[in-house]
């Protein structure tokens, strides 16, 4: 059959790209149509996205796609990071540029929230771990900050919600990215309106949620005139990112290891419903929610967000050099530094080389001489705190896969693969790179009926791509 082509807009918290989804009835072939940058704006409020130019961006996108694949084209769906909302009035219109999650209005809200709720008793309800940029902090920010605007508007909209609305008019809530809000009860499609209210969050906020691979209207006619599109089905994917991403995985297990390796790490694996313990809490992991009623029981990590910011920092001073080199001069490094990724000091916008100097001097460790051997630093680090998160998920599964699946932008790494094999001792399948992408796909195959579950969805996958395998070095840590 001719190919059918299924747009993902695909939104990650440096960079967008419109992916072509091209089905054939037994393969799916990814296009990247347009990339652009997401660079936030310093405002005198604060830390916003641009959320003008991003939908300049993925309408140019749009018009490209509508070039190249003229009416072969079927819908299209949004996806983007976690926890960052705008709120619109009554009549739809956005009060305000959506805040940065890095934005420093959170700080001391975690203690703040704690004051009021106990962190164990949010977890217990909500089986998300307490991170600083959560949503529930970031309301609980407005609503202390800017109260009058919490009061006027009429409803919350996630960012892909958000953009969602622009290109159809449907104002929906999409489950998967609801549930990265810590307002969510644990495993339901159920808000906590009683949480919310102890905050001081206003509760008219929230709205019932749509499930992904669900079909919510269609391109609206200003933008088809716009882009040369004609009516596209608009489709709800798991428009967190990351439920797209995990879907993405090219799995044979029903439950399946996976590391989610981009601006942020989130290694976890897939459940048929949350795991809520002391442990897991004390851990740190998150339930967040999945396609298919699933669970993604994960861990978040800085990930590529410290290379990106020693890149951004040393692009200034003159010593441009690209990934790909950055990674060879690491091979040959010799550095056998760690950092803990997480520290406190490498989570806001910095100067992350002098920040990582000065993590290696208060630890007493050589520090790094060249850009090769603190991109080294970072990867051994990394692959290191996967190899712990690991460990103590063979301690609560004793049925653990024996591989880890590595999609996204970080698969293409292949020292950090190698070393992430070693660290954990598990066999890492690498790639779909654009695993984001092929999720996105997938839950519009599924709302158009093409394919009938995630499980067919991803035998699809299988059919498709071919991952890099990397074979551990060493035996499993016990």
């Amino acid at each position: 059959m001719p190919s059918q082509v299924y747009l993902a807009l695909d939104l990650g918290a440096s960079s967008g790209r419109v992916v072509a989804g091209l089905y054939s009835g037994h393969r799916l072939c990814l296009e990247e149509v347009s990339r652009f940058s997401n660079n936030g704006v310093h405002l005198p409020t604060g830390w916003h996205w641009n959320l003008g130019q991003l939908f300049a961006d993925i309408k140019a996108g749009l018009a490209t796609a509508r070039r190249q694949y003229g009416d072969a084209i079927v819908s299209l769906s949004v996806d983007t990071w976690g926890v960052d909302y705008g709120v619109v009035d009554t009549r739809g219109r956005l009060l305000g540029l959506p805040w940065m999650y890095r934005d420093s209005r959170t700080d001391g809200m975690i203690d703040h929230v704690a004051s009021l709720i106990p962190a164990g008793e949010i977890y217990r309800r909500t089986g998300i771990q307490q991170m600083f940029f959560n949503t529930i902090n970031q309301l609980a920010a407005e609503a202390r900050d800017y109260p009058a605007v919490l009061a006027g508007a009429a409803r919350l909209l996630f960012v892909p919600d958000l953009l969602t609305y622009w290109l159809s008019g449907a104002q929906i809530t999409e489950r998967t990215i609801a549930s990265t809000s810590q307002l969510l009860k644990a495993g339901t499609n159920e808000w906590d309106l009683d949480l919310a209210a102890q905050l001081g969050i206003p509760t008219h906020l929230f709205q019932p949620l749509t499930e992904p691979g669900t079909t919510v209207g269609t391109l609206l006619p200003e933008i088809q005139a716009t882009t040369g599109c004609g009516p596209l089905r608009v489709v709800a994917c798991g428009s967190h990112d990351t439920a797209s991403a995990v879907a993405g995985v090219p799995a044979r297990d029903a439950e399946p290891l996976f590391l989610s390796s981009g601006t942020w790490s989130l290694l976890g694996r897939e459940l048929a419903r949350p795991m809520i313990t002391e442990a897991s809490a004390q851990a740190g992991f998150s339930n967040e929610q999945g396609l298919a009623g699933t669970t993604k029981f994960l861990k978040n990590v800085a990930g590529m967000w410290l290379l990106q910011e020693c890149k951004r920092s040393w692009d200034a001073q003159g010593l441009a050099a690209g990934y790909a080199e950055l990674v060879r001069d690491a091979e040959s490094s010799a550095s056998e530094a760690l950092i803990d990724p997480d520290h406190e000091s490498f989570q806001k916008p910095c100067d992350m080389p002098a920040a990582i100097a000065a993590y290696l001097e208060r630890t007493g460790q050589p520090a790094a001489d060249s850009p090769g051997a603190m991109t080294r630093i970072i990867l051994q680090s990394l692959a290191a705190k996967y190899g712990r998160l690991v460990g103590q998920l063979r301690e609560w599964m004793p049925d653990l896969p024996d591989t880890l699946h590595i999609v996204g932008g970080g698969s293409q790494n292949a020292l950090l693969n190698q070393m992430t094999a070693d660290a954990t001792g598990l066999r890492v399948e690498a790639g779909p790179v654009e695993a984001t992408a092929a999720g996105n796909v997938l839950a519009q195959l599924i709302a158009a009926g093409e394919i009938a579950s995630l499980a067919e969805g991803r035998a699809l996958l299988r059919a498709s791509f071919q991952p890099q395998t990397f074979e551990p070095a060493t035996a499993p840590a016990t």
